[in-house]
């Protein structure tokens, strides 16, 4: 990941209780060797109010274009219920991922193709 540096896509999925609001909140961090952020994603804590629609909601990201060195990825998500109960009434989290692809550009089709026979 030094000299091809391909896209990095992060994803969560998180929902409230339909009986308790919650706080979710997400931090990614691309780390070098010695654990130093070379990239960080930390959205807005999300705050679901009580007697929500409790639906499944999506967070993301794609780092492009980050400097030379990731070795590591750090994840982090979680949060708490706003009535601060006893045991667990915080956003349920479900599907979290990590992809490591190509960059966005070299998926894209060509409208012309280099080996085409015609």
């Amino acid at each position: 990941m030094d000299t091809t540096r391909p896209d990095i896509k992060v994803k969560d999925w998180f929902a409230a209780r339909p009986d308790c609001g919650s706080k979710y909140q997400l931090c990614v961090q691309l780390l070098s060797s010695a654990h130093a952020p070379l990239g960080t994603f930390q959205p807005d804590p999300a705050m679901i109010q009580q007697k929500s629609d409790a639906k499944w909601r999506e967070v993301s990201h794609t780092f492009s274009n980050y400097p030379p060195g990731v070795r590591y990825i750090w994840f982090q998500h979680g949060g708490v219920d706003t009535h601060y109960w006893a045991g667990w009434y915080g956003p349920r989290v479900t599907n979290s991922s990590i992809t490591i692809g190509p960059p966005a550009a070299l998926m894209s089709p060509s409208p012309h193709p280099q080996n085409a026979d015609w």
